[in-house]
């Protein structure tokens, strides 16, 4: 099946603060959606780099560094800091981590993230700062629904690995 690469995705943006909740519930829904996938997989599944892309365990692992960096850009945007911070990724391997190491990781990150938007206010909700790469301005609504985007685009990178692998 043919996907669109996410950085050639078209994204908009300008969502309603009263959307906030739908998109917490899929960021909240992640966790459960990968365990859901790769339940009983063993280790050398999670490992596996179909066409040497990213493993099962790197896809997760980025997500939890991608958490990292939307906590620093919820705060930018709260604090009215006009250009968020760019997404600079540190490359890790987190083949050799067990993957209950690679979950705790995520996990720790995505509810880090979840608490934060719970405490945001509704004047919060509407501040906006410019995406660097993308140079649009996002509140943190926007950012919520564009990081749920982000975990569906790799919970679709890691269903095609298991697929391909029981194929």
């Amino acid at each position: 099946m043919t996907q669109v690469p996410w950085f050639e995705r078209s994204l908009k943006f300008g969502y309603a603060p009263e959307l906030l909740p739908y998109f917490l519930v899929r960021l909240e829904g992640t966790r459960v959606r990968i365990q859901h996938h790769i339940q009983g997989m063993e280790d050398s599944v999670l490992s596996y780099k179909l066409n040497g892309k990213w493993s099962i365990k790197e896809n997760i692992g980025h997500l939890a560094e991608v958490d990292a960096i939307a906590n620093k850009r919820l705060d930018e945007m709260v604090a009215g800091v006009p250009v968020m911070s760019p997404a600079v990724f540190e490359p890790q391997n987190y083949n050799p981590w067990s993957i209950d190491t690679v979950l705790a990781l995520f996990e720790k990150n995505r509810s880090i993230n979840l608490e934060k938007y719970q405490h945001l206010s509704l004047s919060d909700l509407t501040k906006a700062s410019i995406h660097p790469r993308l140079k649009v301005p996002m509140t943190p609504v926007d950012l919520a629904w564009f990081d749920a985007e982000h975990d569906d685009h790799h919970l679709v990178k890691i269903v095609e690995i298991i697929r391909s692998i029981k194929s």
